[in-house]
């Protein structure tokens, strides 16, 4: 049995007076794409709007900070149907709390049995596969795919749901969000390799040392917390519906030592 694990940590510790341009929850640093890069905050830490769940109406809702008559802050978070009105907040990083792997080797009267494991605990990732199969419909979307879960999306009948209802054309529909932002904790079932040696009493009477007969399997199967989100290649957070998991591969063959 093999085991092995790394626990990462990371601070972003100064930046440059000038990329210390915005100030967000009491931490300076700047802003790029959905990202904050903050004095005190791990790299890649997530910028974006935080998503509330579906009104009443089936409109998709995000938190923004209150403001008084005279636009001063009240310290209360309320929320909007209006994505343009909707703060961004820090939502987490995609530093894992620990990753490595694990697996064993076994043997037993001729056969061997050997098997690899990767893993991940913690971090987020953005799944950008998904977001993209929950558009809301439109001329230009003519062919494209949809997730099953927009068969669940809100309804007068389906008012509990948590998907926004589908309306035409609604830009809003998959905004970048944190409803997209996942765990991207993984167990990978990364090969699996069997075999059977013949005894050598057998191969030494044809002349061989050695025949060992093997059938083995790369990226056998891989767990996630939703099915088709693949977080292992993701090293800044953000997966790509345009790129696909690494292939399966079987194959086998015969081993023979002289």
């Amino acid at each position: 049995m093999n085991l092995n694990m790394t626990h990462l940590r990371n601070r972003i510790t100064m930046l440059p007076a000038e990329r210390r341009n915005k100030v967000v929850e009491g931490y300076e640093g700047y802003v790029s794409g959905t990202t904050f890069y903050g004095e005190g905050l791990p790299m890649y830490t997530f910028y974006m709007k935080k998503y509330a769940g579906v009104s009443d109406e089936g409109k998709s809702m995000w938190y923004m900070d209150e403001t008084d008559s005279e636009g001063n802050l009240t310290g209360r978070r309320v929320t909007t149907t209006e994505f343009a009105k909707a703060t961004d907040y820090l939502c987490g990083d995609p530093i894992p709390d620990l990753y490595g792997g694990f697996g064993t080797s076994l043997n037993f009267y001729g056969f061997d049995l050997s098997v690899a494991f990767t893993y991940q605990i913690g971090g987020l990732a953005y799944d950008s596969g998904y977001a993209a199969a929950m558009y809301s419909p439109a001329n230009k979307s003519t062919g494209m795919n949809w997730h099953k879960d927009i068969l669940n999306a809100w309804t007068p009948e389906n008012s509990t749901s948590n998907i926004p209802r589908l309306q035409y054309e609604d830009q809003n529909q998959n905004a970048q969000s944190d409803r997209f932002l996942m765990d991207a904790s993984y167990l990978n079932l990364q090969n699996i390799n069997f075999g059977y040696t013949l005894p050598s009493k057998i191969t030494q009477k044809f002349g061989v040392d050695r025949v060992r007969i093997y059938l083995a399997c790369e990226n056998v199967y891989y767990w996630s917390k939703r099915q088709g989100f693949d977080p292992r290649y993701s090293y800044s957070g953000a997966t790509s519906q345009a790129t696909y998991s690494p292939v399966r591969t079987i194959s086998g063959g015969i081993n023979i030592q002289f």
